[in-house]
């Protein structure tokens, strides 16, 4: 192939050379052939592709395939039942009910009751007639003197920096709308997490972002400032993330702005970088008067941690720990290693810390065995769509979940799999201001009300099915698993107490 491009090319100038000489007319045929012969002489003489050169040009039909592979995957050639990290099936279900459209489905189920692993609950032969809850929990503990009513349903973390301005915008007004709280992610504070006046779980990493002095460190007053507003009505400091557990993060010099910096105490054009570890606090001891200084420094509000679980003992000795001094954090979000992330080390974002269901059964079951299960609210976090998985998640322990990803299907995401890129086609996970702006607020902050607002509808639905009057008799007797090709279990034998 190499040698037929270069003695077709070769031969095709000589051709084109005479051709112009003998009509001096036809000159533009010179400026339409010679963008692809420069290109094509590039890939033969280049060292570093394979492909290009042994196919100089052709090879470029490759490359494209190969970068665009994920979207010709979701839009042509994946079944419904297909796509990871989720499939068409858990993405309609978002988009019908933040577009409050026909939420219901013809012909049966296209999900195989015989797969291995496959979920079901038992529903209930007399469904209750009505359920009375309004899927809220308080939050805040013995040492807390402002407990905060949360929805059992909230925005999980994501930063401006991460996701735009406009999405930003959008998920604090669905939240304002529909009354769950949006959590801000590590990034900071910043005015449009204030624009509608939706309730705010104010985060913070070991970046200390928003609350950070020049050194990097803690600055109290700085978190003080943030903290006593109105609309922060809890404070979560983040341990670890599931999709990159015990990892640090780097955030670019080019992503680093002018108004990213300036939200995030750090200097502009910058490659900042988080480390996997806290300066403020290196042990469970540490961590207690931590926190301790943090509820007095915000007020009484509810502080909590967030992580994914790792080694369980540390998690075991965190707890007799928090035991020992009867001091517990308000909350724990246990975060899924099936978490998601912007942009992740490849190593952790694929094999580091522990799934979200086995996470939160050890951890529920290590709380109950120290006789302080109720001292203190389990948050969950990891891939949570429907209601079902709302369900499974509160089955198993946790009192309220967050949901990123799904609430990004709300706003319009499809799935490219380019956060990281900057290239975000549906304005999400984009700073670039041409493509921010196809995300329209006043659209997108009634989807993100409509979706939130619908699942728990969905919620309510199932529990009355099961024959449940509210959250209290969820139980994990009522979910069952495919285990194997003759094989079920329920919940209650494979998690047990």
């Amino acid at each position: 192939m190499r040698r037929i491009f270069l003695i077709s090319s070769i031969t095709l100038l000589v051709v084109l050379a005479g051709l112009i000489m003998w009509k001096p007319h036809l000159w533009w045929l010179a400026l339409l052939i010679a963008p692809f012969m420069l290109l094509g002489f590039r890939d033969y003489f280049q060292k570093t592709d394979n492909i290009k050169r042994t196919y100089p040009m052709l090879g470029r039909i490759t490359n494209l395939l190969e970068k665009q592979r994920h979207v010709l995957q979701e839009t042509v050639l994946l079944n419904r039942t297909e796509g990871m990290p989720f499939n068409w099936i858990q993405k309609e279900i978002v988009y019908k009910r933040a577009s409050d459209e026909n939420k219901s489905q013809p012909f049966g189920t296209q999900l195989s009751y015989e797969d291995l692993g496959r979920e079901w609950f038992l529903h209930s032969t007399f469904p209750a007639k009505e359920v009375n809850d309004d899927f809220r929990i308080t939050v805040g503990g013995p040492n807390c003197k402002k407990p905060y009513r949360a929805s059992i349903l909230n925005l999980a973390g994501m930063s401006f920096g991460s996701i735009s301005k406009n999405a930003t915008l959008a998920f604090n007004g669905g939240a304002k709308i529909a009354g769950f709280a949006q959590n801000t992610g590590e990034g900071g504070l910043t005015p449009y997490h204030k624009e509608f006046g939706a309730d705010i779980i104010f985060q913070f990493g070991t970046g200390y972002f928003g609350c950070r002095n020049e050194n990097g460190d803690f600055d109290a007053e700085k978190f003080k400032e943030i903290a006593t507003l109105e609309i922060v009505k809890m404070v979560e400091i983040k341990i670890s993330q599931g999709a990159k557990p015990g990892f640090g993060a780097i955030l670019p010099a080019k992503k680093n702005t002018e108004e990213i910096a300036r939200y995030r105490d750090v200097e502009a054009h910058t490659e900042i970088h988080s480390p996997a570890h806290h300066s403020a606090f290196g042990n469970t001891d540490e961590m207690i008067r931590f926190i301790d200084r943090l509820r007095q420094l915000s007020g009484g509000k509810p502080v909590g941690i967030k992580m994914c679980l790792g080694q369980k003992e540390e998690f075991e000795e965190m707890v007799n720990t928090f035991a020992k001094h009867n001091n517990f954090p308000d909350f724990i979000c246990i975060d899924g290693a099936e978490g998601g992330s912007g942009a992740a080390h490849m190593e952790s974002l694929h094999w580091a810390g522990t799934p979200l269901y086995e996470g939160l059964h050890f951890m529920d079951k290590t709380l109950r065995k120290s006789g302080h299960r109720e001292s203190l609210k389990i948050f969950a976090a990891g891939k949570i769509i429907s209601a079902f998985d709302i369900y499974k998640a509160l089955a198993l322990g946790a009192d309220a979940c967050y949901s990123a990803r799904g609430m990004m299907f709300a706003l319009g995401c499809v799935q490219s799999l380019k956060c990281n890129l900057d290239t975000c086609p549906t304005g999400i996970t984009t700073m670039n201001p041409a493509r921010v702006v196809s995300l329209v607020v006043e659209d997108k902050k009634n989807k993100v009300a409509n979706y939130h607002r619908n699942t728990m509808e969905g919620l309510r639905e199932l529990l009355a099915s099961i024959g449940l009057k509210d959250t209290m008799g969820i139980d994990k007797k009522y979910i069952i698993k495919r285990t194997g090709e003759t094989q079920t279990r329920s919940y209650e034998e494979i998690y047990e107490n």
